[in-house]
């Protein structure tokens, strides 16, 4: 089914604006926007009441400031307790995200994953999640391999999709260790290796992944001894590897709602299909 594109809005827009001038931030040289950019987070730190830091924020991203854009779009979205503004929300991070603003790409990425804006738009999405993985963002990484993984806003690419999980993995983003657990059991991007996928497994389990604690014992009765082994082996590889980023306590519900949503969006693989 082709996916309906919400982008013309914001093309036309931007196009019908050129014509008659650039928005702020694209008259701005980068040594003009660093400068306003120190200012502008210097008076923020100082600001505490909410509608001066909107006044403050608005006024900022009125000037072309990148980070004030980002942070606009951040208030718009979360609302002022009565209700929440998507659309000025999207135009922010939309313009932010121009600018190479990461996480402004990341969170304009969301709003299209979660149809937030109309319909979802896995497509206009994709895009925005490849850029903010571009540029450091491992959430991003993780939401684009699940796009290979899923053909979600592109052709399906199991290959990619493991070596995003891969990347997201080595990042320290937990929720990948299952995700490439899976993919080495199902033999998907990569060749079918049961031992490596229990290795896998049991890391995302000691990291409190609950798919991987439920999926355990069953992968465990299907390896022989010498597999179990060699995968256990090969889990105290990981472990010194991933050390650092294994929760020192049990770990909490995610707390970023955005991301929990896109999350759920897309079901996470099971090695028990």
């Amino acid at each position: 089914m082709a996916i309906k594109s919400l982008l013309p809005s914001f093309l036309k827009k931007k196009k019908s604006t050129k014509e008659n001038k650039q928005w702020p931030e694209e008259r701005l040289s980068e040594q003009q926007q660093q400068q306003k950019s120190i200012d502008f987070h210097t008076q923020y730190a100082k600001t505490h009441d909410q509608q001066a830091i909107f006044n403050l924020c608005k006024q900022a991203a009125d000037e072309g400031i990148v980070d004030a854009l980002y942070l606009l779009g951040l208030l718009y979205e979360n609302g002022d307790g009565q209700q929440q503004y998507p659309q000025q929300a999207a135009e922010c991070y939309w313009r932010a995200a121009e600018q190479g603003k990461a996480e402004a790409q990341y969170n304009l990425a969301l709003l299209y994953t979660q149809g937030t804006l109309g319909q979802q738009d896995y497509l206009t999405a994709f895009h925005w999640f490849e850029k903010a993985a571009e540029n450091g963002i491992v959430q991003a990484q993780y939401n684009l391999a699940n796009c290979y993984d899923q053909a979600l806003g592109c052709i399906e690419d199991k290959t990619k999709a493991f070596h995003g999980f891969v990347r997201a993995s080595e990042q320290g983003f937990i929720p990948a260790w299952q995700n490439v657990a899976v993919m080495y059991y199902q033999g998907e991007g990569t060749e079918k290796d049961l031992t490596k996928a229990y290795a896998w497994t049991l890391l995302a389990a000691k990291a409190g992944q609950e798919e991987a604690k439920a999926s355990e014992p069953t992968l465990t009765q299907e390896l022989s001894s010498e597999q179990i082994i060699s995968g256990k082996a090969l889990l105290d590889e990981l472990l010194e590897q991933y050390s650092s980023f294994m929760p020192q306590t049990k770990p909490e519900p995610e707390a970023d709602t955005a991301i929990s949503q896109f999350y759920n969006a897309i079901e996470p693989r099971s090695s028990d299909e």
